[in-house]
């Protein structure tokens, strides 16, 4: 007994250094829980039993990282002294451990406050957007640069020291012995526990949706979607026979195209604009009379909801009609492969030139990699302006009205008929605007976004005046929509179940100036379709949506949607449907007409079981239909 008590004194070191990040984690997970505790509604806590669950998990995984990420060192620390007082290996296990911690830390506390943009731990996604802020160098961009720098650093130091100490008992003949035996045994009881508890989305037999990410440690999650990026998160579904998902979802559509005259088409993908900016009844409507004027005389689809929450999906969903399922943008995944329908060479076919129009740098976001995987024929960034770089910049890259004066040459010289999307930068975060910009209406604008939204609203008005002159104006048809949706308001944002993904989405038509509200439930995988529709596109396409200008259209259809990996929504023009496609099994049911707040879960309700079956039905007609087309993702493209 004297000998076992006397071992684990003389490890008193590695004990305090492993409780020390147990503890800065669960440090790291409270500051998490209060910082976003608006953001997310307060988490849905229901009582102790529900606190102490979310104490469980994360205590739990934040334990696992631990374990998994120093247990091969204290294996190490048991071979004989003299191969690991070897320089070259004690300079290699500083220098790991000291990254792999400093990762570990590092990255849960950037979710504290990344979160709000991405509404979910952090995945292999972060690897494509890492570039985009920290190109243009920007004086915020510098400072958040420098403060993440000294962060590490200090990290850096604290592991750094203590594995000096380990190191330099560990030349004394201190092997660790009870250290590296407590975390085998450890080891042992999660192995034992359940494989599946190895899947970050796991918590959620338990836990609430919103609850997920109190439960989740980022550095786990970030290396589970790394090792299967390039897989899809949807298991292989098998919830009916093929004929009976086909009579309820199918992606092989055929358009109604539109006849006489080749129209032109233009399509204005809005960054980061909520539906919010275009309610009358919000706080948060935009005072932007250009912008207001266009939709008075536009069609203009009130109930439209975003795939996601990321760019890098909506452009997949608004330019190919494809759900993205992988964690990583579709094109840069291992399913670049998959049978879909090329937007550029099927208007190509149709004698359309196809652009593609963006501020930033060369492939920020792998956007000009996307244009040619769909074979879009030009795609112009930040570095086709000329003088780009006497021009003043976003942190994104340059202001909107440069870029759209430049398409507006560039149109001015194309061959009639013509597809070409802009992509605006200038009201993605964090809304930097131009020293020259004058806020014509401070106290209707009053948040950043807003604001951004009016200095937006001021380059379409420029932009559309010369439009207005050009010959190729009035044999043109005009999509504006939002990648997806975001917060009107960074100090008041809330997670909403159907509210984090309305959209804004209109067509105006200069030889048909009518304005018309439909209340249908759209989505941007429809815009796909719609593009196609314009440009006289007839024969058989793969797509997940359906054209916005069909009469056939229902009122009563129903549209989807992905949280997370796991989560997925089915939305139709009374509830939403919320579905954990890890586990097959619906999670909530809100009537989000009559209960705006969502706190009255009908899912157990008797009285709505028949519609609410029906949702369920859809949500697995539609999740079936999309693992099988992402597994069998080597049929020849159209």
């Amino acid at each position: 007994m004297f000998t076992l008590k006397t071992s684990v004194v003389k490890e008193k070191t590695e004990w305090l250094f492993l409780s020390k990040l147990l503890i800065l984690l669960s440090a790291l997970k409270c500051v998490f829980f209060f910082y976003n505790y608006r953001v997310a509604n307060g988490w849905s806590v229901t009582g102790v039993a529900n606190v102490f669950q979310l104490i469980k998990w994360s205590l739990f995984y934040d334990v696992a990282c631990i374990i998994l990420l120093h247990l091969p060192l204290f294996i190490f620390f048991l071979l004989p002294r003299k191969l690991i007082q070897n320089k070259i290996i004690r300079v290699t296990i500083i220098i790991f451990y000291s990254l792999a911690n400093t990762l570990l830390l590092l990255l849960n506390t950037v979710d504290i406050f990344y979160f709000r943009f991405h509404l979910q731990r952090a995945d292999a996604d972060l690897l494509y957007v890492l570039r985009n802020p920290f190109a243009n160098g920007t004086f915020h961009v510098i400072l958040l640069v420098l403060a993440i720098i000294f962060y590490c650093v200090f990290i850096a130091r604290f592991i750094y020291t203590s594995l000096i100490k380990m190191l330099t008992q560990q030349a004394t003949g201190v092997h660790f012995v009870w250290t590296t035996i407590l975390l085998f045994t450890l080891s042992g009881l999660y192995f034992f526990s359940g494989q599946k508890k190895i899947v970050p989305t796991y918590p959620l037999t338990q836990l609430e949706a919103v609850q997920l990410p109190l439960a989740q440690n980022s550095f786990h999650t970030f290396l589970y979607s790394l090792y299967r990026k390039n897989e899809t998160a949807l298991p292989a579904a098998d919830y009916m026979t093929t004929a009976q998902t086909e009579s309820l979802f199918s992606i092989h559509t055929k358009n109604n195209p539109v006849t006489g005259t080749k129209k032109n088409i233009l399509l204005f993908i809005m960054e980061s604009v909520p539906y919010d900016f275009f309610d009358s009844s919000s706080r948060y409507k935009v005072s932007m009379p250009f912008v207001d004027s266009l939709v008075n005389k536009s069609t203009f689809f009130s109930n439209a909801f975003s795939f996601s929450y990321n760019s890098n999906k909506g452009i997949t969903a608004l330019l190919a009609g494809l759900p993205t399922l992988t964690d990583i943008p579709l094109y840069h995944s291992s399913y670049t492969a998959i049978n879909r329908s090329l937007i550029g060479k099927l208007l190509a076919k149709n004698n359309f030139s196809s652009s593609f129009f963006i501020g930033d740098n060369y492939d920020d976001m792998g956007f000009a990699q996307c244009c040619k995987w769909l074979g879009i024929q030009h795609y112009y960034c930040m570095q086709d302006i000329p003088g780009y770089r006497q021009m003043e910049k976003h942190s994104m890259g340059l202001h909107d009205e440069y870029v759209l004066s430049f398409m507006q040459n560039k149109l001015a010289a194309m061959q009639q008929p013509f597809f070409a999307v802009q992509y605006n930068i200038s009201t993605h975060y964090p809304n930097d605007l131009p020293k020259l910009f004058i806020d014509k209406y401070p106290l209707q604008n009053t948040t950043p976004p807003m604001k951004t939204m009016q200095y937006y609203n001021d380059c379409l008005q420029q932009f559309f005046k010369d439009a207005a002159t050009k010959d190729w104006y009035k044999n043109t048809v005009f999509i504006f929509c939002s990648d997806h949706w975001a917060d009107p308001d960074i100090k008041n944002f809330r997670i909403d179940e159907t509210g984090g993904f309305r959209i804004p989405l209109f067509i105006y038509d200069p030889s048909n100036e009518k304005k018309k509200i439909i209340t249908t439930p759209v989505s941007q995988l429809d815009v796909f379709n719609t593009i196609l529709h314009f440009g006289s596109k007839a024969d058989s396409i793969i797509s997940y949506g359906s054209n916005l200008v069909d009469t056939t259209l229902q009122k009563d259809r129903t549209i989807f949607t992905r949280m997370n990996s796991a989560v997925y929504e089915a939305i139709n023009n009374e509830y939403v449907l919320g579905f954990n496609a890890v586990e097959g099994k619906p999670m909530y049911c809100f009537d989000y007409l009559k209960d705006p707040q969502k706190k009255n879960n009908l899912l157990y309700e008797v009285i709505y079981s028949t519609k609410i079956d029906s949702m369920i039905l859809q949500m697995k007609a539609f999740l079936q239909t999309a693992s099988n087309h992402y597994r069998n993702n080597h049929a020849a493209n159209e």
